[in-house]
């Protein structure tokens, strides 16, 4: 009994120093991952700086024609007049403005650092024109175009706004002819990822942070601490911690480093009384439960053994029975002690093992016929596109041109219909798909005319595949009576705070009243396939795939048309991520269907 109790408190005390070490581990995987969330939003605005602040090369490509390039490079600045600068300055903005929403300040210097023009969101103006003697400018010359970040002192010295959550970066841009300076950059923009960031995972209150560039130079943070190049050096192999002594007080500094964007470091600084004060808080815990465990296991281990051998002796009869394979051996017990609670639990396991076999044998048998059934379905897809393609070649080889596309068409239609049902599209890809499917209407229904009017904002949203065909074969199946009848079918795109709307309309004869209560009930009646099955398909695949918050709309008038409208989430590529597994899952056992 001493040498149970002295193991099990060996083994305790070694539970509780590992528990120990992966408690500070922890501490520090978690301090190391938001200096890389850190270095991550870092990165980003670095980048969107690097790119806004070359505005005046936007039209490099058509540099002869360029009235800003022209301006900057030419001696006589293409005898354009002042007027005339601030308005091309003004329009060139505007797209930065737009193309990066968080760009706060434009200003354009000549390669002399004299001012030529100036944007801000804050109607802010510099107060001087020439600053050629600025201390940024020089530090600017020696970059040869590279973006300097300018200090706080630098920003309010230019009569800028500055915060703890926006940067300011200048560069010098050169001729890719001459490769000579011919204008200098300074641009603003907001950099409140980063703060937020760090206030919303910080460990505690009185953690600091500060982001430094490749030499050092901070740029950002609440932290005032001068990088040695030792720490510099340490970093660059890999997440680098010290610890340092101020005003009394020992300090943990966590430092990680990115070769992205020319090379950053994140430190973050955090009182070593708080790591070592939460690390025995949730050590005391176990400490204490364990050190309870190990006195009631002393106090109950001689009533335990007094009871133990009989019943463990047919457990291991049992035991030796499941180790034969034999799992029907049951070992009946009306006792209420814990033998009797092991001996129902390894019953209950011994039935559940059988059951396991029963089960995995008839799974196994299932998932082998599944596959073949898969197997099989792959044979004619692949048969039907090998023939299709044998008919373009044979058409075109005999001069139908007009059959050789028709079967061109039909093959890429089908194929975007079979492959990857359960996968999501671009919204370009799918108005690719229809444009294959109107090209093909258009031998059997001349007169047809399709027009698309979808902002190319939105092309890069995901969506299920195969909903624009569909709707556009049920406009034209019930629209036209006649093949040579004209028809006009429209399909619109918009988008509507967090959901995409598109609407399929056709200029075709509507449908009475009755027809289209009947047709709208029938989209949520899984019995009734009287009416619609396209539509029904194509409903029940969006109400599956996102809710019951979304699917078709539709609505018509006799003489007067027919117009069904597709409501669905937006969907943009920063989600496929996080919610292609769990779409895929819900899709698989969903088929596209192509009628009306």
């Amino acid at each position: 009994m001493v040498l149970e109790v002295f193991i099990l408190i060996a083994a305790y005390l070694l539970i509780l120093f590992f528990y120990a070490q992966n408690c500070r581990l922890q501490q520090d995987t978690a301090i190391y991952n938001l200096n890389h969330m850190l270095l991550l939003h870092t990165n980003s605005v670095l980048e969107n700086l690097d790119t806004a602040s070359s505005f005046p090369l936007a039209h490099m490509p058509d540099r002869y024609n360029d009235p800003l390039l022209k301006y900057l490079t030419e001696k006589d600045h293409a005898n354009m007049t002042q007027p005339d600068i601030y308005r091309v300055f003004y329009y060139r903005t505007g797209e930065v403005f737009i193309q990066f929403p968080e760009v706060e300040s434009l200003v354009l210097f000549d390669k002399n650092g004299e001012l030529i023009d100036s944007k801000s969101v804050y109607n802010i103006t510099l107060p001087k024109e020439d600053h050629s003697e600025d201390t940024w400018y020089a530090k600017c010359q020696k970059l040869s175009g590279k973006i300097y970040i300018l200090s706080e002192e630098e920003t309010l010295s230019l009569g800028l706004r500055s915060t703890s959550q926006n940067l300011h970066a200048a560069r010098v841009l050169y001729d890719h002819l001459t490769l000579k300076p011919f204008c200098i950059t300074l641009t603003g923009i907001r950099a409140a990822d980063i703060p937020i960031t760090f206030n919303t995972d910080k460990l505690f209150d009185e953690q600091l942070y500060a982001i430094y560039d490749s030499s050092g130079h901070k740029f950002i943070g609440n932290m005032d601490m001068p990088l040695e190049q030792e720490v510099l050096l340490a970093s660059r192999r890999g997440d680098y911690s010290f610890s340092c002594r101020d005003e009394g007080e020992k300090y943990i500094y966590h430092v990680s480093y990115t070769v992205e964007s020319g090379g950053s470091y994140s430190i973050i600084r955090t009182p070593s009384r708080l790591l070592i004060m939460k690390q025995f808080r949730t050590i005391f815990g176990i400490f204490l439960g364990g050190l309870i465990l190990i006195l009631l296991n002393i106090s109950i281990f001689m009533g335990i053994i007094s009871s133990i051998n009989r019943p463990l002796a047919r457990l291991v009869n049992m035991c030796e029975e499941i180790g034969r394979g034999n799992f029907s051996v049951r070992i009946p017990c009306s006792r209420t002690d814990e033998l009797s609670y092991l001996t129902h639990s390894l019953n209950n396991m011994s039935e559940r093992v059988q059951q396991l076999i029963d089960e995995v044998y008839v799974r196994t048998l299932a998932e082998r016929d599944l596959e073949l059934q898969m197997l099989r379905s792959q044979i004619n897809p692949h048969f039907l596109y090998n023939t299709l393609e044998n008919m373009r070649m044979s058409a075109y080889t005999r001069g139908y041109i007009e059959l050789s596309e028709m079967c061109l068409l039909l093959s890429k239609v089908l194929r975007y219909g079979v492959t990857n049902q359960s996968g999501l599209v671009t919204i370009r890809e799918e108005l690719e798909h229809l444009q294959y499917y109107t090209s093909l209407l258009h031998y059997c229904f001349p007169r047809l005319l399709v027009d698309i009017f979808i902002d190319k904002a939105l092309y890069d949203y995901y969506m299920i595949k195969v909903i624009f065909q569909p709707l556009v074969e049920n406009a034209v199946n019930h629209a036209i009576k006649e093949p040579q009848n004209a028809i006009h079918i429209q399909v619109w795109g918009y988008e509507e705070k967090n959901d995409l709307i598109f609407m399929v309309s056709d200029d075709g004869h509507g449908m009475e009243k009755q027809y289209l209560d009947d047709l709208r009930a029938s989209l949520d009646d899984e019995n009734n396939t009287r009416y619609g099955i396209g539509l029904k398909n194509i409903h029940r695949r969006i109400r599956l795939y996102y809710g019951k918050n979304y699917g078709l709309v539709i609505n018509s008038a006799p003489c007067k048309g027919t117009s069904v409208t597709v409501r669905i989430p937006k969907t943009p590529a920063a989600l496929m991520a996080h919610t292609k597994e769990e779409i895929n899952g819900n899709s698989n056992s969903l088929q596209t269907s192509t009628g009306g």
